[in-house]
């Protein structure tokens, strides 16, 4: 049976979901809402959860957007680590993955080229992508270790009214547990696991909080990490190859300025080294008329290893201070990542010797092996100040402004291989080389208004100005493959400045349920292009959406279930595309122009603990995200009402948890977690590169865990428990032979905690 999501206007929605409220909770009489929540809470029922998604604190149930939320205990039980493990925990995240600390998030399916499509954020800190060319500087997304985080808030559709570029589909937000004043505590965490067909893994993270007398206090966190390869290369001969080693720290300060002045510190400091991505050789592959054979069950055959090293540091300073009825807050935060990948290019001689034989391509020396090696250098400041009010009267705002310099230095080549160790031979000319040398000024101020109409009734209005100012220049050393000269540096500056809106209205017919409708705007700066060739664009411009949502937030049985549900449309304008050129080899960036594309679909997240010591879960989406128009820019030439590329049209998650107490003050609980993903209809539009495009999964984990009070826990853990060949993602084009990034297959573990 064929399911369309058919979407109407926000107050046509609205009415539908008031229709579907029961009279009996329409009628409920009015009480007091936190005194029925600390009750239920007390009873085994679903506590509050706090959440500063609006930039001031609020309860999840009373913040009238569509927000995914995974708390400490949550973090811990789930075994949840890293940006992309959250993804398969949270309706409406998804992810491209390439391999440790190479995410590109994406929100309600809206993906694409340039930018990042959504904000992450550390605390109050934004974080920038460090893609290896302008197609791709959305990607590999900062992706530091999650440990003694207190939550995890995903806010769904845009959000740029008070996050600015880059909320385009919407926002991560990692918050991690602040240093706690006058209060002297501990944990450490150890971790040890065996992969099936691969390496044993290991885990030693720790804490520990310090006072400093009544008015400061440090949080450090530090962690080592080995992450077990389970993929042989059978070019080089090296086995479980695609291993990863981490490790990192973080210090949090709090300082009591005065009665009313609080100053916060963040520092971050993380190193990832991975020994190559997770791609096995799944099928084979033509390219240039030689065929290439696929390879075994978790084998690969590049010629070239892909290590990728990640060196990141986040550090920031919050000071807030607090009036009668309104705070004052000022963020600085600092951002420098520096990092170096390598990826195989066996398919490109084969290519362009083909081209060669059709007289096509110059007849000059072609490498015999090589590899494609990218270095980036990011390094980005951002400030904000804001005034929030909590005026006891109708109206209470918002405003702020903020100013952001950001500056990422790109230098590519082409690196010849030694095909017996698989390693680059840097002491060879390279076959091409350029730099680039990227600026993003940008400046904004934003605010919000809520106007409340009754105990029951508010309106929102929001607006951000802003203004974008780039100058970038690239620069040729080698030209590609060592043809022609390296000709003038490309330098090229633009301005961009635009207004966004943001409009909410909420209803609350009684203590226990919320409803809602918004209009909002999310945008994306524009950029330049590293240009490999001439033939590609120098630069492209900035995108936007509309989003329009309405949605609902419940309680029912005295706060024993939680079920939120959000429908949405959202329209998608001037819209960032990959552009192939030059048969397909290279890409650049190009606008479709006006509403180009568009993503509709249903959210929803519900909890139940139908009796004490049970608890269940369950988040999901059903959407699509397609074209509106005829894209003949884009290799394969999609139609209007194509689905987007690397999308799933459904997702499901969920989890059971069991908790038994036992004498002595101990207790077990019992958990099984699951994690459904539907097809992709597309990895690429064009079909003889879709053969592989990912097809539906489902991954279960199960773990039971002994715990004594909150001193100590001790645990074994099962991932991937039917040992799944799930297909994350798939490569393939004119040059890349077929490859699929599989999950790590199934893996046993142990658990060992002690807080003091």
């Amino acid at each position: 049976m064929k399911v369309n999501v058919a979407m109407a206007a926000p107050s046509v929605v609205m009415a539908a979901i008031l229709g579907a409220v029961p009279m009996q909770a329409l009628a409920a009489p009015a009480a007091e809402a936190d005194q029925a929540a600390v009750a239920s809470a007390d009873n085994g029922g679903i506590p509050d959860v706090i959440v500063t998604a609006n930039k001031r604190e609020q309860k999840l149930q009373d913040t009238p957007t569509s927000i995914g939320v995974i708390t400490s205990d949550d973090l811990v039980k789930r075994q949840i680590t890293d940006i992309e493990q959250v993804t398969r925990n949270i309706a409406g995240l998804n992810v491209i993955n390439a391999g440790p600390g190479q995410n590109t998030l994406m929100i309600r399916g809206l993906v694409g080229a340039g930018e990042s499509t959504v904000g992450l954020y550390y605390d109050n800190m934004p974080t920038a992508g460090t893609g290896d060319s302008a197609a791709s500087s959305g990607g590999r997304q900062t992706d530091f270790l999650m440990y003694d985080v207190q939550r995890v808030e995903v806010l769904r559709g845009p959000q740029s009214t008070l996050y600015g570029s880059s909320a385009l589909a919407g926002v991560v937000r990692v918050l991690s547990n602040p240093a706690k004043l006058n209060v002297t505590e501990g944990r450490i965490d150890l971790d040890g696991s065996l992969v099936n067909h691969g390496q044993a893994g290991y885990a030693v993270k720790g804490m520990i909080n310090v006072p400093l007398g009544d008015s400061v206090a440090f949080r450090i966190v530090g962690y080592g990490i080995h992450t077990p390869g389970f993929i042989d290369n059978t070019s080089y001969h090296k086995d479980n190859f695609n291993s990863a080693d981490t490790w990192g720290f973080r210090w949090n300060g709090t300082y009591q300025l005065g009665p009313n002045t609080t100053a916060t510190t963040q520092l971050y400091v993380q190193d990832l080294k991975s020994n190559g991505q997770g791609y096995v050789w799944s099928r084979p592959s033509v390219i240039g008329g030689v065929a290439l054979p696929g390879a075994g069950d978790l084998q690969s055959r590049t010629q070239s290893r892909e290590p990728y090293h990640d060196r990141s540091i986040l550090a920031g300073l919050t000071l807030e201070h607090q009036f009668d009825n309104m705070t004052l807050t000022f963020t600085q935060s600092y951002q420098r990542r520096r990092n170096e990948s390598f990826t195989d290019q066996q398919g490109l001689p084969l290519f362009f010797g083909f081209l060669q034989s059709i007289g096509a391509f110059p007849p000059i020396t072609l490498p015999k092996a090589i590899t494609f090696r990218s270095a980036q250098e990011l390094t980005m400041w951002n400030s904000e100040l804001r005034l929030a009010t909590n005026f006891d009267g109708p109206l209470n705002f918002i405003v702020g402004g903020i100013y952001q310099n950001r500056t990422t230095k790109i230098n590519n080549s082409f690196v010849d291989v030694d095909l017996t160790t698989g390693n680059p031979i840097f002491a060879n000319p390279v076959w091409y080389e350029r730099a680039g040398d990227f600026k993003l000024t940008q400046w904004a101020g934003f605010g919000e208004a809520t106007l409340k109409l009754s105990d029951k009734f508010s309106i929102l209005g929001g607006i951000r100005v802003f203004q974008n100012k780039r100058h970038d220049i690239a620069t040729s050393i080698v030209p590609f493959l060592r043809l022609g000269t390296a000709g003038a540096p490309d330098d090229v500056r633009s301005t961009e400045s635009k207004a966004i809106y943001k409009f909410e209205a909420d209803y609350k017919p009684t203590r226990d349920i919320m409803l809602y409708a918004s209009a909002s705007q999310g945008y994306r700066a524009g950029g330049t292009i590293v240009r490999v060739i001439p033939e590609l664009p120098p630069s492209y411009g900035p995108d936007y959406t509309w989003n329009f949502e309405a949605g609902a937030k419940t309680d029912w049985f005295n706060r024993a279930l939680q079920f939120n549900i959000a429908l949405y449309r959202v329209n998608w304008y001037n819209t960032q595309i990959s552009g192939d050129f030059f048969n397909g080899t290279f890409s650049g960036i190009l606008n479709c122009s006006g509403l180009c594309a568009r993503s509709q679909g249903v959210e929803f997240d519900l909890t139940a603990r139908p009796v004490r010591g049970l608890e269940l879960t369950a988040s999901g989406t059903v959407f699509k995200a397609k074209w509106l128009k005829d894209q003949p820019a884009i290799s394969g030439s999609p139609v209007a009402g194509t689905q987007f590329a690397n999308t799933p049209t459904f997702t499901l998650n969920g989890s059971a948890a069991y908790t038994v107490n036992l004498s002595g003050d101990n207790s077990v609980e019992l958990r099984v977690d699951a994690q459904h993903r539907g097809k992709y209809a597309y990895m690429d539009y064009r079909p003889q590169f879709n053969l592989m495009a990912p097809q539906a999964f489902t991954l279960v984990n199960a773990a039971i865990t002994l715990a004594h009070q909150d001193k100590w826990n001790a645990g074994v853990y099962v991932r991937n428990l039917l040992d799944k060949r799930a297909n994350i993602n798939s490569i393939a084009d004119t040059v890349t032979p077929y490859q699929t990034l599989v999950a790590q297959p199934r893996t046993v573990g142990v658990q060992l905690g002690y807080k003091f």
